[in-house]
């Protein structure tokens, strides 16, 4: 999750948690200052935007939690 604090945005794990001040005053800015420079994961797998520690994100990974999408039948391959 990423909201605004004063006038920067700090960037909270959906993990664990955890905190960043990203000291960007844009929205757009801070998304972007997390992925590349923090290495943190956004991801929208269900409609909603997740944010990962990159810690987080590497635990999901060997869990399978994030990018699991569901569908309401079965998909079939034909």
């Amino acid at each position: 999750m990423i909201t605004r604090l004063d006038r920067t945005y700090v960037a909270k794990c959906d993990g664990c948690s955890h905190e960043i001040n990203t000291g960007q005053t844009s929205f757009h800015q801070a998304a972007i200052y997390i992925s590349r420079a923090e290495g943190w994961r956004n991801e929208k797998p269900r409609g909603v935007w997740n944010n990962y520690c990159p810690r987080c994100a590497e635990a999901a990974d060997d869990i399978d939690i994030v990018g699991i999408g569901f569908t309401k039948r079965p998909a079939f391959d034909e």
